[in-house]
């Protein structure tokens, strides 16, 4: 029996997007039910096995997408990646895979090139949304909405997208919920998100001790990690001043590495706290399994999950995240969970029971939840599932 077709939209590398990381893993899974062609933007997509294995097209050369039985959207919030998609949905409905509730970026970004940016606000959030506006730009005095950093959790602007999908798949309960009370007529399907780790046996041997060689950190030294963008929402500064108040009091220092971009804390920079900068390939992985303990922490929170904690699950470190959303979700048994507004004191306390604990338990845990549920074949069959009986 022939396979159906399905036309696959998403950034891929060299796109720097967990999306892009993702996509690869889930499309080597779809591809078991799928006679898949993926569809990009102008540019050559990097992975080599991806180009041997799939048809590959751009969004500007095509002309038969209606000729698919399937569209697949892989969304995320960032306009550098995703607008040509935006564009392709206004035309080709098809199903999405929605990362984040909150589409502000990715609205913002497409429709201040359309010039045409606060009718669309009016348009999804009212007169409420556009007041909103008024009074951040008030407070910031800076035109650009996408330096506006802290309205987007009031302004999701996901109605275009939402509205001219046929089905949402979503990685939480949380957002599941919010998409099915706003959009009442609208069904969300959950999915759990992928490990995207290829090579396990080359992960598995990782060297621990990339990060104290490269920053001459103490070989015996305890290493804090935070993976990806570095931004308010990811609290880097609270965990820069607890690792700051933990080193004033004790002899023996910790060290907290940012491994990712972003300005957000650098005036915290010293020889306990690091940035890397973005990291490729082998030395991203070699940089988690150098560090003893990963904070993933979010607030304000916008319906996001992350791929990379589940990476640092699988890799056996032990992850303190957010007790919020998506985040919540995870069994307690395989991560520690934080309330959303802990203060530097509770969190410098947590940090010193961590080190003198053994977690052993909880790494098991959380690398056995990753296997039993993670995998892309889990997730492929589940999504084949919806497709294939929503269309009988």
């Amino acid at each position: 029996m022939e396979k159906p077709t399905l036309l696959y939209a998403s950034p891929f590398w060299p796109k720097k997007s967990g999306i892009s990381e993702y996509s690869e893993t889930l499309v080597e899974g779809l591809s078991y039910y799928f006679n898949i062609t993926l569809i990009v933007d102008n540019y050559e997509v990097k992975n080599k096995n991806l180009k041997k294995q799939f048809k590959i097209i751009r969004f500007s050369e095509c002309s038969n997408i209606t000729d698919y039985d399937y569209i697949l959207y892989n969304f995320g919030n960032n306009p550098e990646y995703h607008c040509y998609m935006y564009d392709m949905i206004m035309k080709y409905p098809g199903y999405v895979i929605l990362h984040d509730f909150v589409l502000y970026y990715l609205t913002i970004g497409y429709y201040e090139k359309k010039d045409v940016v606060f009718q669309k606000i009016y348009e999804m959030e009212g007169v409420d949304g556009i007041q909103i506006i008024k009074d951040n730009m008030k407070k910031i005095k800076i035109n650009d909405l996408l330096l506006h950093k802290g309205i987007s959790s009031f302004l999701p602007l996901n109605k275009e997208v939402i509205e001219k999908s046929k089905g949402i798949f979503v990685h939480s309960n949380y957002t599941k919920k919010k998409v099915e009370k706003v959009y009442n007529d609208k069904s969300a399907f959950q999915i759990n998100l992928i490990n995207t780790i290829k090579d396990e046996e080359s992960i598995d041997k990782c060297q621990t001790n990339y990060l104290k060689k490269a920053y001459n950190i103490d070989s015996d030294a305890f290493i804090i990690g935070s993976i990806g963008f570095i931004s308010p929402s990811k609290q880097n500064e609270i965990v820069c001043l607890a690792v700051n108040e933990y080193n004033k009091s004790h002899k023996t220092k910790i060290y907290y590495v940012m491994v990712g971009d972003g300005n957000y804390v650098d005036q915290l920079q010293s020889k306990y706290i690091i940035k890397t900068g973005f990291l490729e390939n082998i030395s991203f992985f070699e940089a988690i399994a150098s560090c003893d303990l990963i904070m993933n922490l979010r607030y304000p929170y916008n319906g996001e999950s992350s791929s990379t904690l589940v990476q640092c699950m699988y890799m056996n470190k032990p992850c303190v995240v957010t007790d919020i959303g998506w985040f919540s979700e995870l069994p307690d048994s395989a991560v520690i969970k934080l309330k959303h507004n802990v203060c530097v004191e509770e969190l410098n306390d947590l940090i010193e029971s961590i080190i003198n604990s053994d977690l052993t338990k909880l790494v098991s845990s959380a690398r056995r939840y990753v296997q039993n549920y993670c995998s892309k074949e889990v997730i492929s069959r589940s999504i084949y599932k919806v497709l294939i009986e929503k269309n009988e």
